[in-house]
């Protein structure tokens, strides 16, 4: 080998030792008004809404749910400002650095109530000097989770006052303070509030060659928006606004801390945007025609659909709560905010975060809406039963009951067949008549922890039952004495609290094997009068 394709060799090794994280894009940020450099291939990525943690008290033998939060949780996205992530996995992470973490008082050990929160934030005990270093050292330790060392002052760009190199334990974590210059009313030169920029390095470029792209190439970029760049954020925010329906008036959309920290957790993400209804407020980043119809088609369904569900399965308690729905165009975006227990899935409600998340079908809008509609019944239903866990049988069969639903221009909304579901209980019906006792008693573990196909089972067979519940009973007077049923189970869920002794009460004196032999018939030669008849006009 000669002395020169060794040598090019050699320089073509050492650069696949390490990726090549880089500055490149520059934009404006309105929202916390910036004009900066982005990672090269790097796109916005949301954080999650704040975990909600469900505590019941009781006081005098009554019990009340109440929804509560971890105050670092709720303080980290008042100071989040961004997140972008590049085809490598590097992640460049701004922050805002406006108020410190207050204490709340609290009755539930570390979690607190969001209205104390957000009243403590406006107090005091939230101020935050931006002269006093040790508060800004505070800062900083509780948005990366580490303890930095003695900070670095750096070269300072023209346009900006002071740059601040922290270095932290963990060297593959870069995190650097800034601040903007300003200028009084009077010309004397002022300093911006401070900003920190936090960058994981994930594709193994050594830390020395991130600080000094950082350094020399993102740094020098940083400088306020421009009088140009707020006037066209502003004329943004209003075509945003004119993608909520036009016939709905502003005041139709309430306000509600749910809504608004889903709108902040978008606010500087290019490429994302929201919609709202009444009841729901959409986030997404699909940029297609398609997707975007999707939502539209949302909006203009998901109302009647949920006003039919408040028929089907009346709540327990009347409830303002906004229901999220957040929707991805793509599948790796999509896998990192579920995580990787959920990965495999294309949509799920996330009670602990209290999101429905969707990875959008492309093309395949049906199957994407079937999706939804059975996501968004696990989502309506917890909130429809104050929060209290139901039996899978019940809430997977009736999520799988809701994937038929077809809903015509003028609003009107029609239970019909599942076409894949009926599909399989034609074809495995001695099965799902045989797994009826057992699918019934089979908590969340023991529904999933099976085979492929006997999952498949579990749900064709929870489906059907509720199918027959909800539609065969009522509609034949053969199959009456199943009627009492679905109503049992939901007024024991609220009286027990358990979905076990619920499931108990709604079969108590029912001859199962009976019960099996009225669906089998009903399946076999029932299904016409079910197929005509409508649960919701009975309620």
């Amino acid at each position: 080998m000669s002395r020169f394709v060794c040598l090019l060799f050699c320089l073509v090794a050492a650069y696949h030792t390490y990726g090549s994280l880089t500055f490149r894009m520059e934009k404006d940020y309105p929202a916390v008004g910036l004009h900066l450099k982005l990672l090269a291939g790097g796109e916005p990525e949301p954080i999650a809404q704040p975990k909600i943690y469900s505590y019941t008290f009781t006081i005098d033998d009554v019990s009340t749910n109440h929804d509560l939060f971890d105050p670092r949780e709720l303080w980290y996205a008042t100071q989040h400002a961004g997140q972008w992530r590049d085809t490598s996995n590097n992640l460049m992470i701004l922050g805002h650095i406006t108020h410190q973490k207050p204490d709340v008082p609290t009755a539930a050990g570390p979690h607190v109530e969001r209205k104390a929160f957000d009243e403590a934030m406006e107090t005091d005990a939230a101020a935050l000097d931006p002269n006093d270093d040790g508060q800004l050292l505070k800062w900083l330790t509780l948005f990366t989770g580490q303890t930095p060392k003695p900070f670095q002052k750096l070269k300072t760009p023209f346009k900006l006052s002071e740059v601040r190199f922290y270095p932290l334990p963990d060297e593959t974590t870069l995190a650097y303070l800034f601040r903007l210059k300003g200028h009084s009313a009077s010309g004397a030169i002022t300093a911006s509030d401070w900003y920190c920029i936090v960058i994981a390095i994930a594709d193994g470029t050594p830390p020395a060659k991130v600080r000094t792209e950082i350094e020399t190439k993102f740094f020098p970029s940083v400088a306020p928006i421009s009088r140009a760049a707020a006037i066209n954020a502003r004329r943004n925010t209003k075509e945003l606004k004119a993608f909520t329906p036009g016939s709905r008036k502003p005041n139709a959309i309430p306000d509600h801390p749910s809504r608004e920290t889903a709108k902040k957790s978008i606010a500087n993400m290019d490429g994302w945007w929201f919609a709202e209804t009444p009841d729901y407020i959409f986030l997404s980043d699909v940029r297609s025609a398609l997707g975007k119809r999707l939502v539209q088609t949302l909006q203009n369904t998901m109302p009647a659909y949920r006003k039919a569900l408040v028929k089907l399965v009346k709540p327990y308690s009347e409830t303002e709560e906004v229901h999220v729905v957040r929707i991805f165009e793509n599948a790796d975006d999509y896998k990192r905010h579920v995580g990787e227990s959920h990965e495999w899935s294309s949509g799920l409600w996330d009670p602990g975060h209290r999101e429905l998340v969707i990875l959008s079908g492309g093309k395949d809008a049906s199957d994407t809406m079937e999706i939804i509609r059975h996501e968004g019944f696990h989502q309506y239903l917890f909130y429809a039963s104050d929060m209290i866990p139901n039996a899978m049988w019940y809430n997977e069969g009736t999520a799988c009951f809701c994937e038929g639903v077809k809903i015509d221009n003028r609003g009107k909304v029609t239970f019909g067949e599942s076409a894949n579901r009926a599909a399989h209980v034609d074809q495995e019906l001695d099965k799902v008549v045989r797994a009826i006792p057992d699918v019934i008693n089979l908590d969340y573990n023991g529904f999933y922890a099976k085979s492929r196909d006997r999952l498949l089972l579990n749900y064709s067979t929870a489906w059907a039952l509720i199918y027959f519940l909800q539609k065969g009973a009522p509609s034949n007077r053969r199959y009456a004495a199943y009627t009492s049923i679905l109503p049992t189970y939901r007024k024991a869920l609220l009286e027990t609290k358990d979905c076990a002794k619920a499931t108990e009460a709604a079969f108590e004196g029912i001859d199962m094997k009976a019960l099996q032999s009225a669906f089998a018939d009903f399946w076999k030669r029932g299904r016409n009068n079910a197929r005509r008849y409508d649960p919701l006009t009975a309620r």
